[in-house]
């Protein structure tokens, strides 16, 4: 399936820069359409459960703050997009261009960040998001979006690369996860100029290797390059190595082949890579 639309949470933070940036380089790149979504918080969602002695004037003073925050933050994602707009000289439309040209639009919908990029994300075919480990919630519509859409996502990195999908590397275990990042990533795989499969160790029996992956490869016109490496540290260094080695901009990966708590609590590649990694990740459950 070809990469057709695109949506990109905006939060009205810092990390708003890097999402626009990464995600315009890529609506150009797959001519695809792109929505820079907005979730307006319900102010009665900003007063905490208490007891009988909150006065109405409190809560009131509450609603309002946090309605003045909202609109802040809303005035500041508007900014971002606007900029990264002007920037990439694509037409804002929301409606199919006839011919097929990179589009973008702006959406503001009101409810719970997490819910809403969820819900809306099921709707394209690729989500570009930031991530921000200090910030709960970003760190929480970034799980909704990687956990709840069923869709690849693409985790902009703090510097956005001059090119994204030209050099690929996909970081391979034969397992479930890893195939379908890989064939969510198809669309950029045809279009790059060179891909590299990389396993780290042994692969576990009854998986396919790297090899095969690129012998596969062959039927969708992809001519990829197999590192097999034995290194025994952290499998995460070893794969952010191997990208430097080849000159990767991006890389695409499977998300928790081990439980996600499990991974949180005693860590794993994908909250390693997500930690350490400094190029784009394509990542999918």
């Amino acid at each position: 399936m070809a990469i057709r639309t695109i949506l990109a949470p905006v939060s009205g933070t810092a990390i708003d820069k890097r999402v626009m940036a990464t995600a315009f380089k890529l609506a150009k790149s797959f001519n695809a359409h792109l929505e820079a979504l907005f979730v307006a918080a319900e102010p009665q969602d900003a007063i905490p459960i208490v007891g009988e002695g909150m006065s109405g004037l409190i809560i009131e003073e509450m609603i309002q703050a946090a309605t003045t925050e909202t609109e802040k933050r809303e005035a500041s994602g508007k900014a971002s997009f606007a900029a990264a707009v002007k920037e990439a000289g694509i037409e804002e439309s929301n409606t199919p261009s006839a011919d097929a040209k990179p589009t973008c639009a702006w959406r503001k919908d009101s409810g719970r960040e997490d819910e809403t990029v969820a819900r809306r994300g099921r709707l394209f075919d690729l989500v570009v998001i930031g991530r921000d480990p200090k910030e709960a919630s970003a760190s929480l519509t970034f799980d909704a979006a990687l956990m709840e859409t069923g869709r690849p996502i693409l985790v902009a990195p703090e510097v956005t690369p001059a090119t994204i999908g030209e050099k690929v590397m996909i970081a391979w275990n034969g397992g479930i996860e890893a195939a379908r990042a890989v064939t969510s990533a198809m669309p950029m795989l045809r279009n790059a100029k060179e891909v590299t499969i990389v396993s780290v160790g042994e692969v576990p029996y009854g998986r396919a290797c790297a090899k095969a992956l690129a012998e596969q490869f062959s039927w969708h016109g992809v001519d990829a390059a197999v590192v097999e490496s034995t290194e025994t540290g952290q499998v995460a260094n070893t794969l952010i190595s191997e990208a430097e080695k080849c000159g990767a901009d991006t890389i695409v990966l499977g998300a928790y082949s081990h439980s996600r708590f499990k991974e949180m609590i005693l860590g794993g590649v994908t909250q390693d890579m997500l930690a350490k990694c400094a190029l784009p990740l394509w990542i999918m459950h």
